[in-house]
């Protein structure tokens, strides 16, 4: 709809003040800090103030803290001004003191349980071995090494059979073999590197396994049930200490947070002579709120000026949009944000994006499921891409009905057509000769407008800045403009209206002399409006550049038109794939044919669905806002306080 007016706002106290006049700008929630030394007006001799922010060791404390206890960091109702530092500091280190050995038996104790559970895995391929550990490692000239060779290595032992080592495998699977190497202790290194070149993988066996594999299994896993018996009375006390403590934690925590939150504030602020200087932006329409919100601190003087005010502080940027086109922002977000002085494009992209999307995916069954998939992806997993999806498959729907598509069932709906409107078969059927055609013309026709939008757009924001090069003479203005339109229009006459109007004088001033307008364009503009020489670098440098630059612009016309081709290309490759799905589930009976349906649908929709939500918004990038958007702004982040930051 339009970009939030935004106003600047200059802030100058008493330096006793600053933690209260930060105080109440984070708790505004708009406002928008900016780093004083940079701007232009009253921050002359003014430094940046700097200093360690004391709330950051108790902060970590306090995040450690939660994970220790699996707390859920969040918001919660508590006064900032009933803790102070000192407070906070104290409440950790008594919670700390219960709460890290109980997190450090836990830690140890799942250490031990997953080291103990890797040693059963290794054993249970040893239980081949009936001989003690303690009577294999007890011997004095002879190493032993446990561990697993792949396969491949396996049968290359046979032309080792000259040195002196046995290898006795206890178990293997398809890829390793599970086993044991004995060595003289003398040649223990150098057999250690022959099995190292057949990528041996040794594996230690831990000091507690005691007797043959089988019983030391059976001993280390009354040893893991002992040990998970202890992390549970672990467990149980650390859910207690969290239930008693939470609510008081959490209060902690948020305190702590919002006041390092103010203190962090301090970087953005210039001080000279004990007086401090903040400047930042607000929205236009909270501006005397927060007057009077900052009327309550008698040392601070409160300036509020034009966003444009300062030339060094470029106003950030804030979209405004209703409730249908919101989501979109996100595509312009993806794209660029735009300038402040530029439009928001969240409307025109809101509406070209769902009406693409539907004609180009137009199912009436597959539209509603679409929409289905984006109330589920929006309401549990906050996806904003599942409202979009919300809003394109309503879309995909009402096409769907145009088409007589549901679920590739493409005569379904004909009674409802004879029913309602009298018709003996459905308003489009996409697979007739005739149809096609129209498909293609429709889509050539939906290029046409929406590029002349968009340099109607880009004329508009020229005159509006007054740049009369961009808004008359460029490619994308009145000069291009009226080629493109004048181009359509001769082709259009040449192979379907035969008007007879394109002739000489036709073609020299519609289609010559903006041609010329653009070639001369920043000649022209010098002259004119004495925006220096005409020819800077000499008229053949002049001719060769602009002459190359002319031909990327005829040929950008050419290319962006055709691009609008894929939509009725796609509203094909939709019907043909759905009639391959319902020639699949003919052939394979009534019995299969169900279910040959429904995988089908399900494939058409996500696999098209992607292709057509991408191509859609190519076509949006790339033929709409390459013709009027610059981008380039600044998003509007007001300082607010992040409450669910884990350590």
């Amino acid at each position: 709809m339009a970009i939030e007016k935004m106003s600047l706002i200059n802030l100058i106290g008493n330096m006793d003040d600053l933690d209260q006049t930060l105080l109440v700008c984070l708790r505004s929630g708009y406002f928008h800090p900016e780093i004083a030394i940079h701007t232009t007006e009253p921050s002359h001799g003014f430094k940046i103030l700097e200093g360690e922010n004391l709330w950051t060791p108790v902060l970590s404390s306090l995040r450690h803290l939660a994970s220790d206890l699996e707390i859920d960091l969040h918001e919660t109702d508590f006064d900032p001004d009933r803790f102070s530092l000192e407070t906070v500091t104290s409440f950790v280190e008594g919670l700390e003191g219960q709460s890290t050995e109980l997190a450090e038996q836990k830690r140890s104790i799942k250490e031990n349980i997953l080291q103990h559970e890797q040693a059963l895995i290794q054993l249970k391929h040893l239980e081949g071995l009936n001989t003690s550990f303690d009577d294999i490692f007890a011997c004095r000239y002879v190493k032993s090494r446990f561990g697993r060779l792949p396969k491949d290595s396996f049968a290359k032992l046979s032309y080792y059979d000259d040195r002196k080592f046995f290898f006795f495998p206890f178990d293997h699977d398809t890829e390793y073999y599970w086993g044991v190497y004995f060595a003289p202790a003398t040649k223990a290194g150098s057999i250690d590197d022959i099995f190292a070149s057949l990528y041996f993988e040794r594996i230690y066996i831990p000091d507690y396994a005691h007797g043959t594999p089988e019983q030391a299994y059976k001993n280390l896993t009354d040893v893991i049930e002992s040990e998970k018996k202890k992390l549970a009375e672990v467990q149980d006390q650390i859910d207690a200490l969290k239930k008693k403590s939470e609510n008081e934690f959490l209060a902690h925590y948020c305190a702590a947070a919002f006041w390092h939150k103010v203190y962090d504030m301090r970087k953005y602020v210039a001080v000279l002579n004990n007086r401090f200087y903040v400047v930042g932006f607000v929205p236009a329409a909270q501006c005397e709120s927060f007057r009077k919100e900052m009327d309550v601190i008698e040392s601070v003087s409160f300036v509020a000026k034009p966003h444009d005010a300062d030339p060094s502080v470029p106003a950030p940027v804030k979209l405004k949009n209703n409730r249908f086109t919101k989501p979109f922002e996100m595509f312009v977000n993806m794209y660029s944000l735009p300038s402040y002085k530029d439009i928001d494009p969240t409307s025109l992209v809101a509406i070209t994006y769902t009406l693409l999307f539907g004609i180009m995916f137009g199912d009436l069954g597959q539209g509603l499921l679409l929409s289905l998939a984006g109330l589920i992806f929006y309401k549990w997993k906050k996806m904003n891409l599942g409202r979009i999806m919300i809003r394109i498959g309503f879309s995909s729907a009402f096409f769907g009905l145009v088409y007589g598509s549901v679920f590739g069932y493409e005569h379904l709906l004909d009674p409802m057509y004879k029913a309602l409107f009298g018709l003996h078969e459905k308003p489009v059927e996409v697979f007739n000769t005739n149809t096609t055609n129209m498909l293609l013309m429709l889509a050539i026709f939906i290029g046409v407008t929406l590029i002349a939008v968009s340099i109607c757009i880009n004329i508009y924001l020229g005159f509006r800045d007054k740049d009369y090069e961009r808004a008359v003479f460029g490619h994308n203005g009145i000069a291009g403009l009226v080629f493109y339109l004048g181009a359509v229009f001769a082709v259009s006459d040449m192979m379907l209206l035969n008007t007879g109007i394109v002739g000489l004088p036709y073609i020299l001033v519609v289609l010559v002399l903006p041609l010329l307008l653009i070639f001369f364009k920043h000649a022209i503009t010098a002259v004119l409006f004495h925006k220096g020489k005409p020819f800077p670098n000499g008229v053949g440098e002049f001719i060769i550049e602009n002459f190359f630059e002319l031909f990327e612009y005829v040929l950008s016309y050419l290319s962006n038109s055709m691009s609008f081709l894929r939509v009725g290309g796609f509203i094909l490759s939709h019907a043909g794939m759905m009639a391959v799905v319902m020639s699949l589930a003919e052939m394979v009976g009534a019995g299969a044919s169900p279910v040959v349906v429904v995988i089908g649908n399900l494939f058409v929709m996500c696999l098209e669905g992607l292709i057509v939500g991408i191509q859609v918004l190519r076509l949006e990038f790339y033929e709409i806002f390459s013709r009027n958007f610059e981008g380039n702004g600044k998003p509007y982040e007001p300082a607010v306080v992040d409450y669910t930051q884990n350590a």
